[in-house]
């Protein structure tokens, strides 16, 4: 049988090892994520158009990002649509800016596109932009979690 099997030409070498990777899987990065949803609220109402970024405490684990809709409501992803956030402890930011202001002509640092910019107006307090002063946190579990945020004015 072993003779058999190293008389194989190479093609079919080929064969048996990308079936065995498709068959055994490549233990990818959606290992250890569950799916986390939540709604974003401030002074009452819905936040659309946040930037919602859970970071984890786990080292060299990878953030996972999602943006509010008009009713507040985020879904994570880490590389793929709605594939969540990896399982545990997270900082948790919130970003969320007025439309981008045009620089004046004596502004303008090169002549790329999108260089004749600067980001809007913060419409939340800029605390929740950083993990370190935003106070925010979460606990995602293998069942998945949704987490809810009322930010406050201080």
């Amino acid at each position: 049988m072993l003779y058999a099997l190293m008389n194989l030409p190479t093609r079919h070498w080929l064969r048996v090892i990308l079936l065995l990777l498709l068959v055994g899987g490549c233990g990818g990065d959606s290992d250890g994520l569950a799916p986390v949803d939540g709604t974003i609220i401030y002074r009452g109402k819905p936040l659309p158009n946040a930037r919602v970024v859970f970071m984890p405490e786990t080292p060299g684990a990878l953030p996972a990002s999602g943006t509010t809709d008009d009713a507040g409501r985020y879904e994570l992803m880490t590389s793929v649509p709605g594939d969540g956030a990896r399982v545990g402890k997270h900082r948790v930011t919130v970003t969320a800016r007025g439309p981008d202001k045009l620089l004046p002509a004596n502004q303008l640092t090169t002549g790329l596109p999108g260089s004749n910019t600067a980001p809007g107006d913060p419409l939340i307090p800029p605390r929740y932009f950083m993990p370190n002063t935003s106070g925010l946190t979460a606990e995602v579990t293998a069942g998945g979690a949704t987490v809810d945020f009322e930010l406050t004015e201080r």
